[in-house]
């Protein structure tokens, strides 16, 4: 595992605390164990970069992420909705048995990396009901993580204008 990719979820929070999305005690990471279990549960080895994020921000990141489902432990679940939900709707999202779901948001929008990427910071795909085929979101998955910062650091600045 690389130093970088070790530190991303240290970046991740630096960025979220740095932006007021979140305060400290608002922010929990998965143990070891969590991990684990979400590997054998989906049946993947997970990349380096998303283990770094889990373990920082994977139970919780205050309104970081608010709207998606990608913490602990509804992380679980949200891989086989994907297969039920457009398996009924006779959608067929082409997830390969090595993709991994790792946020969803409102049950229709779907982010999701190849775990058999061989770098540790995969880049990130995207699949929307009702919007065809999937396609590439962001380089990596610490872009789309520093991008989400971005965006909700501007919401929130722009939401207090505003009032």
């Amino acid at each position: 595992m690389t130093d970088e990719m070790t530190s991303l979820g240290e970046r991740i929070v630096a960025a979220v605390l740095d932006s007021g999305i979140a305060e400290r005690e608002e922010i929990e990471g998965c143990s070891e164990r969590e991990i684990t279990r979400v590997e054998s549960t989906c049946g993947v080895v997970l990349p380096s970069g998303y283990k770094s994020f889990l373990r920082h921000l994977g139970r919780s990141s205050g309104d970081f992420l608010r709207g998606y489902t990608c913490h602990y432990p509804k992380i679980l679940a949200v891989q086989s909705k994907v297969e039920r939900k457009f398996g009924e709707d006779g959608v067929d999202p082409t997830f390969g048995e090595s993709e991994y779901v790792f946020a969803g948001s409102q049950d229709v929008t779907f982010y999701y990396f190849d775990t058999q990427n061989p770098y540790p910071d995969p880049p990130v795909h995207v699949f929307a009901e009702g919007y065809g085929d999937p396609e590439k979101h962001a380089e990596s998955l610490s872009d789309w993580l520093l991008d989400h910062v971005e965006k909700q650091s501007n919401s929130s600045l722009d939401d207090f204008l505003e009032m």
